[in-house]
């Protein structure tokens, strides 16, 4: 037994479910993923436990009753924003503008011009296994002269002084940070990439704004959202950013009680040929000032977001 009472940690009666391949290996059941990944982010497995748990779950791919068990089992590791009022909005941002300029800081910012208190959380800087070098939102809020918050209640203060409170996640969620960190060691993607997109480091009511590149990840939300009966948006990604697009027309899926409601459909927003910044940060911040000060018009599809996003947490 170990000093805390408990015998050693044995991960391989989850890899005899989970690493059978992507055809042989089955679901873990809610109560037992939230072991495995209370264990994981206890420290509990070893260097070749962990590296094989997080192969293993990629090569099969997670299941809604694993990412709820997950999620469960991060709950403790935690540290949270006081509850705001209505609720909070939660825009995670961990992707950066690639193709396209990275509107995620202005949505936020146009949130909070209306009252209500958005935090958006991401890393500070791009990962250094990152293929292509992105330009992230800590970048272009940087530009605006909005720094990062340095815990929770500075987060609180920053949204009720109305402006959006912008998070590292290793200052909310430093296990799942270090877990997040593990790319730069395996070279592929984890877990934890999934679980950034889904977490909600605040008390009280909130609304998470999450998006998915691939399909096989929108109905993994679909079902989480459907079984957990969680407040959430769901939209095709921008570039992995959960703003949607400015130059196609984009849908906007809410999640409320366990059913959908298609709010934005992408024929119901006007096109034109907006004008968008370069995708540099400072280019961007600089644009986006000019949008917020009314000398540059505010893509429609962002308006119709913004609106979209109102109406959920206002009613």
């Amino acid at each position: 037994m170990s000093a805390a009472g408990r015998a050693p940690f044995s991960v391989a009666p989850y890899l005899r479910e989970i690493g059978r391949g992507k055809d042989g290996s089955r679901p873990l059941p809610r109560e037992r993923a939230r072991e495995l990944m209370g264990a994981i982010l206890a420290g509990e497995l070893g260097d070749l436990g962990l590296g094989g748990v997080l192969l293993a779950l990629r090569m099969k791919g997670e299941s809604a009753s694993e990412i709820a068990g997950f999620l469960d089992a991060l709950e403790p590791h935690l540290v949270l924003a006081p509850p705001a009022s209505p609720a909070w909005v939660i825009l995670p941002s961990y992707n950066g503008a690639r193709t396209v300029a990275n509107l995620v800081p202005l949505l936020a910012l146009l949130l909070a011009r209306d009252g209500i208190a958005v935090l958006v959380h991401g890393q500070q800087t791009e990962p250094a296994a990152s293929p292509r070098p992105r330009v992230g939102s800590a970048a272009i809020f940087t530009a605006l002269g909005i720094a990062a918050c340095g815990n929770m209640a500075e987060a609180a203060a920053r949204a009720q002084a109305g402006q959006p409170a912008l998070v590292a996640l290793e200052t909310f969620a430093p296990a799942l940070a270090r877990l997040l960190g593990l790319r730069a060691v395996l070279g592929v993607r984890n877990v934890a990439h999934t679980l950034v997109k889904l977490v909600r480091p605040v008390q009280g009511p909130s609304l998470l704004v999450s998006s998915y590149t691939h399909p096989d990840f929108g109905r993994l939300q679909a079902e989480l959202f459907a079984t957990t009966g969680a407040l959430a948006m769901t939209l095709r990604a921008t570039d992995g950013e959960a703003v949607v697009s400015a130059r196609r027309g984009q849908g906007i899926d809410l999640w409320r009680d366990g059913s959908c409601t298609t709010v934005l459909s992408g024929e119901s927003v006007a096109r034109r040929a907006d004008e968008l910044p370069a995708i540099g940060a400072a280019d961007t911040a600089a644009w986006t000032v000019e949008v917020l000060a009314g000398r540059r018009a505010l893509p429609t599809a962002i308006a119709a977001q913004q609106a979209a996003i109102r109406q959920a947490v206002r009613g």
